[in-house]
């Protein structure tokens, strides 16, 4: 099963310095991976699109033995095609923590029409639906589902962790409460008002 997710670079340069000093093993899209810092530079100056997001990574994440370091670069490449095909892409993989992963560098330019990609939750919607088609065309395992009911923010993990309380724990348990014996917004709404006095 890979997992992945998406965040914006200011800096691509920085972004490959970091995923090519672990990678065990590298490949490009529409570059060459071994210059790609110079060519994406090149790209963004050729379109005047030097200010803002450099880039984008994509962590291509898999489940410890379901891949090798050469299928995982290789399905990275696959995914890149995907999702960027008109950009400059570099992947990185690495196979330094308990399972293979890819760092997928994305210049922020697209080749053909100079317009930015653009990271928002629609892209990360169509790059786990692209991941998902190639993980069931290569056999591999696919995400069914949320995994957790509940997304905790990394404050509200810190506080849990300590055994305190959260707030929006307990804002969370009198919505399920409150919604549990009401039939209509209003006496949810007053079930509700007392919350927090």
């Amino acid at each position: 099963m890979a997992t992945t997710k998406i965040s914006s670079a200011k800096s691509t340069a920085r972004a490959i310095n970091y995923a090519e000093k672990r990678a065990v093993e590298k490949s490009g899209l529409n570059c060459d991976v071994d210059y790609a810092k110079s060519s994406f530079k090149a790209t963004r100056e050729l379109y005047g699109k030097t200010g803002g997001n450099e880039g984008h990574v994509v962590i291509q994440s898999f489940s410890p033995g379901e891949v090798d370091a050469k299928k995982c670069n290789e399905l990275g490449l696959e995914l890149a095609q995907k999702i960027a095909p008109k950009h400059q892409v570099s992947i990185y993989t690495h196979d330094d923590k308990d399972h293979i992963h890819n760092h997928i560098v994305i210049n922020a330019v697209n080749l053909e029409t100079g317009k930015k990609f653009n990271n928002n939750k629609k892209a990360l919607h169509d790059i786990r639906r692209a991941n998902d088609e190639l993980c069931k065309a290569h056999g591999l395992s696919v995400v069914e589902g949320q995994k957790a009911a509940v997304r905790y923010t990394q404050a509200e993990k810190a506080v849990l962790e300590k055994g305190q309380s959260s707030w929006k724990d307990e804002l969370r348990q009198a919505v399920d409460l409150s919604k549990s014996h009401t039939s209509d917004f209003e006496s949810f709404q007053d079930d509700l008002g007392g919350f927090g006095h």
